[in-house]
């Protein structure tokens, strides 16, 4: 795509402020993920409600933009040069949840999944330990179906609140096309995900902190810590060695020798090979080598094709 124009972000701008949206202008992407890597973006428009998103899209639709959605930033590689798009990021209301009684919890797109699920938990109800881990955004965690621990969030929602082609629906999970760290939401780029009904079993608030630390403890004991990542950068490919153990993708990285591999800024971590880290100064460059490296020299020495988990959110590199 081409570099959007001085003049289409003035009409923008001037779109923008007629309609009273909420929107900031050159912002560095690397401060919005948890990677810490991505160029200059031209405008980012923040709706606070419903109709101040549809307002935005129709916007976006009468000057002929591309734009793209931005969560948490926890799972995605930033382009190095977002310039030839506009970014919608969700705000207001759409950072909270509400407590519906009996269990059932409405959680908006853009609450920060540790601290609101470890709250949720904290109520009483069991079920949601797990996601208090995950870092980033509900929305994203939807779209991913996020997961660990023997558990994703499929396994509790009751319905999904998205916008599709101007229309609000309301899907149950049967009615959505979901599955290992996939959701139809990866395929279709049309949706934008509003918030989630989940339903939770109440539980022994003892039990439920013992097992919110034992999570926290575990991944922080396994993942590199206070390193700048996007989490697990593969899959792993569901292939079992011969007493039907499954293989997971940081062994085979493990085991053609690339534990610790560097390109610029950017390493294969020497704790876990399954996450690429910034070291300094990466740029998503860099980690497009070290992932095409892998990838390579993986299904070369085992025949196994890693794919990624980790999204790329613009031209790469």
């Amino acid at each position: 795509m081409a570099i959007l124009s001085e003049i289409q972000i003035r009409e923008l701008k001037n779109s923008l402020g007629n309609s009273g949206l909420p929107y900031r202008e050159n912002q560095d992407l690397s401060v919005h993920c948890s990677f810490k890597i991505g160029g200059t973006s031209p405008i980012i428009v923040e709706p606070e409600t419903q109709e101040q998103i549809l307002e935005t899209l129709s916007v976006f639709k009468k000057l002929d933009l591309p734009w793209k959605i931005l969560g948490g930033g926890t799972n995605i590689l930033i382009s190095d040069h977002p310039d030839d798009f506009v970014i919608l990021k969700l705000s207001g209301g759409f950072k909270e949840y509400k407590d519906m009684g009996e269990g059932l919890f409405q959680v908006g797109a853009a609450t920060n999944t540790t601290p609101i699920f470890r709250q949720i938990s904290q109520k009483g109800y069991t079920g949601a330990e797990f996601l208090s881990t995950i870092p980033g955004w509900t929305g994203g965690a939807v779209i991913q179906n996020a997961g660990c621990y023997g558990g994703e969030l499929f396994d509790l929602i009751q319905e999904v609140e998205f916008l599709r082609n101007g229309e609000v629906l309301k899907r149950k999970p049967s009615e959505i096309e979901h599955g290992y760290r996939f959701t139809e939401f990866l395929k279709r780029k049309d949706s934008i995900i509003l918030s989630i009904l989940i339903k939770l079993k109440p539980g022994n608030l003892e039990e439920i902190e013992s097992s919110l630390k034992e999570k926290r403890d575990k991944r922080n004991s396994s993942q590199p810590q206070n390193k700048k990542s996007a989490g697990s950068m593969f899959k792993n490919p569901k292939v079992f060695d011969e007493q039907g153990k499954e293989i997971k993708a940081w062994q085979f990285i493990d085991r053609v020798g690339l534990r610790g591999l560097q390109i610029g800024g950017a390493q294969i971590s020497p704790e876990h090979c399954n996450f690429i880290v910034n070291t300094g100064g990466a740029k998503a460059s860099d980690v497009y080598g070290l992932v095409n490296t892998v990838q390579e020299k993986v299904e070369k020495e085992t025949g196994v094709l890693l794919q990624r988990e980790v999204e790329y959110f613009g031209s790469i590199p």
